[in-house]
């Protein structure tokens, strides 16, 4: 694989965080992927648990948009620097419930692939920004 390639596998799997595009999940996921993120109490492993993950997301921010900002590229891995931008509309999240409040998060990815699918995710997110844009930290 090209390190061009890992990049471009990464990037296109995050459009998965983009409401509307979950379709992609299937052709860019390994069925065994394993996603950590420093704000999950385990990890997330297999495709049909991120499916779920994704869809609790959606299910309280149906416009989420996702954009890759920077992505760098070492052999099979990929970094990127990302954000995304939704509005809370469903659910309660963090102890706040919906109040229609437009918010934006960056983030970072590392993202290994193998046999053109993403086999891990690790990163981070801003989730005290998150919060305090939800109105659920001062």
């Amino acid at each position: 694989m090209s390190e061009s390639e890992a990049g471009t596998i990464a990037r296109a799997f995050l459009q998965v965080w983009s409401a509307g595009h979950l379709d992609l999940l299937d052709r860019m996921a390994h069925p065994d992927l394993v996603a950590r993120y420093a704000h999950f109490p385990e990890p997330v492993r297999g495709r049909g648990a991120y499916r779920a993950m994704l869809e609790e997301t959606f299910s309280s921010f149906p416009d989420l948009r996702t954009t890759a900002d920077r992505v760098l590229v070492d052999g099979d891995e990929a970094a990127v620097a990302w954000h995304y931008e939704g509005t809370h509309q469903h659910g309660e999240l963090f102890g706040v419930e919906p109040a229609g409040r437009r918010v934006r998060v960056d983030g970072m990815s590392m993202y290994r692939v193998a046999d053109g699918r993403v086999v891990e995710e690790r990163g981070v997110a801003d989730i005290a920004g998150l919060m305090m844009q939800l109105g659920a930290l001062p």
